[in-house]
Order: structure tokens, then sequence, then C-alpha cells
């Protein structure tokens, strides 16, 4: 008999090479629907950009925001509440413009945000005061491979799509291991699978995409005990990520920088009507959660005691 894991392996590549190579033809119908919607083709149809050619945003400048960045958070704060009780202190490393670190307080918890970008902790602290909670959240300049912080002086870690940004991943999560008092866990969010590196990986400036046994080494190298890793984003975020937000992004590259910040910053109207249904709409990868396929990778683990 054939093992179930030699079984999940070959469903694995054959999903990876269908993903890659047989969207297209899908793409000509959603493409359809979208123009019915908002009147227009979806954005940047244009020759695609091969492997080398997509300009690298500068980190700070532009937030990269919509339907599946807030998805993905909420399935960060999740994971991290089924861990760590409200009240306790978090560190959101690599906090960017403040998004994850709202949801946290709002949840209940104190939140230390570190961010190396000088425009995003200006705009995470306006984005805590302007929601109500910016006497539970502190954000200050920093690296996450050289935290100003005290060994053992926070609760739990979070870290959502940082990681894939830092040559030096590895200082990182021991970064994170150090200031973690005994027992406090991490929760990050990664890309998953290199076999889906595209021209947003180079436009994000990401510096690698993890397979799942390499995130499990990474922070069992560093002295954590890995409680759970699993996937998300199969199949309606991939498909979002293919037909949506990938023609988006080559449109947007191509724009200046304050032409960028205006169409995430200030949507129409159509588009938030847009992105709150296809936030909707993604929950429906969660019945596929027992699969080892999807858009990216979330951790938890924990520091001994």
């Amino acid at each position: 008999m054939v093992p179930l894991s030699h079984i999940l392996q070959g469903l694995h590549q054959s999903y990876l090479q269908y993903y890659n190579r047989r969207y297209a033809t899908v793409g000509h119908v959603f493409q359809g629907c979208y123009t019915a919607i908002l009147g227009r083709g979806l954005p940047g149809d244009g020759a695609a950009m091969t492997p080398g050619d997509a300009p690298t945003i500068r980190w700070g400048s532009v937030e990269i925001a919509g339907p599946r960045h807030a998805y993905r958070e909420s399935l960060l704060v999740g994971m991290l509440a089924a861990a760590v009780p409200p009240g306790a202190t978090i560190l959101d490393a690599g906090c960017g413009g403040g998004s994850l670190a709202v949801a946290l307080a709002r949840r209940g918890y104190r939140v230390i945000g570190v961010e190396a970008s000088a425009d995003f902790v200006a705009a995470a602290r306006a984005r805590a005061e302007a929601a109500g909670v910016g006497d539970r959240v502190s954000i200050g300049p920093g690296s996450v491979t050289a935290l100003d912080l005290p060994t053992a002086s926070v609760d739990a870690v979070v870290s959502g799509e940082v990681l894939e940004h830092v040559a030096d991943d590895a200082r990182a999560a021991a970064e994170y291991h150090r200031v973690l008092r005994p027992g406090g866990c991490v929760v990050v969010s990664v890309p998953a699978h290199p076999a889906l590196w595209d021209f947003t990986d180079e436009w994000a400036g990401h510096v690698r995409r993890y397979r799942r046994r390499e995130l499990a080494a990474l922070f069992t190298r560093a002295g954590f005990v890995v409680e759970r890793v699993r996937p998300w984003g199969f199949p309606t975020v991939l498909l979002y990520h293919r037909l949506v937000f990938l023609p988006w992004a080559r449109r947007a590259s191509r724009r200046s920088i304050a032409e960028q910040r205006a169409a995430v910053e200030a949507p129409s109207a159509s588009r938030r009507a847009v992105s709150a249904l296809l936030g909707a709409v993604f929950r429906v990868d969660g019945l596929f959660g027992a699969l080892p396929v999807g858009w990216g990778w979330l951790l938890r683990a924990r520091k001994a005691l």
C-alpha cells in the first residue's frame, strides 16, 4: 500500500503545477466578472515582468493592505488568542503600519510594536490613537534582529509577514526567543512554497519563501518547541493573488509612490465593497486546512519553562 504521506506529496506537487500553469483560463472568466462589477478590466493587464525586472518598493513607503492582509491578521490574532489570555504583553515584531497591533489591543492585550521604518512608526502611532487604543499600544523604531528589549520581558511575540524580508532570519528567531518569558509563545506568518515565487515577491522585497520543514527548523534551532505549523490561503486566496493582486501590483509598480499610497489608503467605495465580500469568501479556505497547500504558513511555537 502506498503511504499516505506519498499520496499527499504527489497531490501537493500537482497543485503547484496546476496553480502556475492553468489559471489563465479561469482568469478570462474572472476578468469578465470584475469588469461587470467595477466597470473596467483588471488593473495591469500588460505583459508580465521577468524575474529581476520587478522594482522593489522602499520599505515603509507604501503599506500593502487589502482583504488578504485583513484575513491573514485575523488568523494570527486567532492563533495567538487560543494560547495567550487577554492582558498579556505582546511584542509585534515588525509591526508595519500598526493594523495588527490595533487588532490585538482591541482584544485586550498590551502591545509593544517594533518597526524599522520611521514612516511606519509614525503611521502606526497615529492609527493606534485614532482607534482609541493609544494607551495600550507603544510603537518604537528598531530591528527584529537586535531588539531593544530586556531578556524575558514579554509574554508573547507575533510577527506577521516579516521574516521573508530579513536576510538573517535565524538571528530574528533567536531574538524572539530571548525577549520571551519562559513558557511564552511566538506566532508568525510567512509566505509558503518557493515554487510560488513571482513578481510580487521581488516587488515587496522578499528574500525567500518557506517550505514547512524550513520554517519549523528555523524555530527549533532558536530553542523553541514548535506546537503547530498550518497552511492558509487555499484555494480562494491563491485565486485572488493570481487574478486580482498580481495584476494590480504590476500596474502599481509603474506608478509614483504618491499614486501607490493613494490607491491603497483611499480606495473607492466599490473597491471597499469588493474587499469586504472577498474577506468573507476567504473564510471558505478554512475547510481545506488539513491539506499541505496554501499561500502561506502560520506557526506557533513556545519557549520552554
